[in-house]
């Protein structure tokens, strides 16, 4: 008994080297390397049964799970993979921004806006006798109109990818529409007696206008360069020079040939368009875009008549100080759209409290309408400046209010395009044809009257652009 005792007791060797010798690991359930594996599919799934489909997927069934890993089943290894792994999904790759654009292109559409009006002055002598402004109004308030409801058709055959019907909408409806703008300044003529070369002059601006409109829908704005550089240049020339009689032909040739440079290319661009018919709810949904272009040039247009605007007393000089720095204010307005979109698209993605986003999208809006404002006061400011230093013009304090109302009507149109690009276009309608119906209305007031109507316009829009534009739902 001793000796087992002592065979027991006597062991300090072999307790030493156990004491020495690290315990051995636990053996490997092989679910940690599973798990580096898959690590991506485990950190973004959100339930067990996403990494249960992964592992089906790599052939792993009931029976390989339970020989290889000892878990009863695919799904309990998932469940257990899961709880592993903390959950930490990868953001997503941001979606490429449709609203990034630069300036360059809304610069141009600017310049292209403005450039027509050099050839009004050079024009004066083309434009004498009676109903020579009625039969020019009746040209553009026909043409504004056409050339809006073109461009919606346009881009709306476009956004469907249909090339060649776009082409044939905009070759067909191009010569119709200037069959209709022809009838009206016909007929206007007819009734104001106006003068052969003054109903030409209106035809070409109406020719002008639909035939830019086919090569902006189309992308082709440098064209427009080429074609305006013949009247642009000569009447430059002609004004420069003190308009020389013997200039006066050359010079309305050189006029008459940009309308028709610009059919031969809207025709040239639009060849080979494929035959479809336009439904009638293309047509009722292309209305309001006409409507709209009727409105703004009744706006735009309605001051500078003589004996309308400016309580009866003759040309308003602040609306023609205004009129181009507010069509240069087209591009600046058309590039402040892009970014307004491009914030708000960002804010959305970024932001997942409802309030919160209204609370900065209405920011972000009144500061879109604060640049365009600010970027169109600079314009004016150029402008007059520079008319100033070449004698053109002699401003005066007493047309700062007129210069004024132009700026609000230009705010007020901002908001509007901008209402309408977000499916918000009676609103617009309804209250650009309450102001006309006002400044109309109150026509022997004056200047105050137009101040009051396009003030009144702008505050509305910017009130209702607030209420509407901060719902989340109308920038999904």
């Amino acid at each position: 008994m001793s000796a087992g005792t002592l065979s027991g007791l006597q062991q300090p060797e072999v307790t030493g080297a156990l004491l020495d010798t690290p315990p051995a690991a636990p053996a490997q359930d092989g679910v940690d390397a599973l798990c580096e594996q898959l690590a991506e599919v485990c950190r973004s799934a959100t339930d067990p049964l996403e990494i249960a489909a992964s592992l089906e997927f790599d052939g792993l069934n009931d029976q390989a799970v339970q020989a290889k890993y000892g878990f009863p089943d695919v799904f309990a290894l998932a469940e257990e993979m899961h709880r592993r792994v903390p959950v930490r999904p990868a953001e997503p790759e941001s979606p490429p921004d449709p609203w990034r654009q630069g300036f360059g292109r809304p610069a141009l559409h600017g310049l292209l806006y403005s450039l027509p009006a050099v050839c009004f002055p050079a024009a004066t002598g083309l434009l004498s006798g009676p109903g020579a402004i009625t039969v020019l109004l009746v040209s553009m308030l026909a043409s504004w109109s056409a050339s809006q409801g073109l461009a919606y058709l346009g881009y709306l055959r476009l956004g469907r990818g249909d090339d060649a019907g776009t082409r044939h909408v905009l070759r067909w409806g191009m010569f119709v529409l200037l069959a209709g703008v022809t009838g009206a300044v016909w007929v206007a003529g007819t009734i104001t007696s106006a003068r052969v070369p003054a109903m030409a002059f209106a035809v070409g601006q109406g020719l002008y206008l639909l035939s830019a409109t086919v090569l902006m829908v189309l992308r082709a704005e440098r064209l427009l360069l080429v074609v305006l550089a013949p009247g642009c240049l000569a009447g430059t020339g002609f004004l420069v020079l003190g308009k020389p009689s013997g200039l006066a032909l050359a010079t309305a040739c050189a006029l008459a040939a940009t309308p028709l440079l610009g059919a031969v290319l809207a025709a040239w661009l639009t060849r080979g368009g494929e035959r479809k018919v336009l439904s009638g709810n293309e047509v009722l949904a292309a209305l309001p875009s006409a409507v709209f272009g009727l409105l703004a040039a009744l706006l735009i247009a309605f001051p500078v008549v003589p004996g309308w605007g400016a309580g009866g007393s003759g040309v308003n000089p602040g609306a023609l100080l205004a009129a181009i720095p507010l069509s240069l204010s087209m591009g600046v307005a058309e590039w402040t759209l892009y970014w307004y979109r491009r914030r708000c698209a960002r804010l959305l993605r970024g932001t997942g409290r409802v309030g919160r986003f209204r609370r900065r999208s209405a920011l972000i809006l009144l500061a879109a309408l604060a640049q365009y404002l600010t970027a169109t006061v600079v314009l004016v400011a150029a402008v007059v400046t520079g008319a100033t230093a070449l004698g053109l013009v002699d401003p005066q304090w007493t047309s700062a209010p007129q210069v004024v109302a132009y700026l609000a009507l230009g705010g007020a149109m901002f908001l509007a395009l901008l209402l309408q690009t977000m499916g918000c276009r009676l609103v617009p309608l309804v209250a650009c044809g309450a102001a006309f119906a006002a400044e109309f209305a109150a026509r022997g007031l004056g200047v105050p009257a137009q101040l009051a109507a396009t003030g009144g316009l702008l505050l509305f829009l910017t009130l209702y652009a607030v209420a509407v534009l901060c719902k989340a739902i109308r920038h999904g």
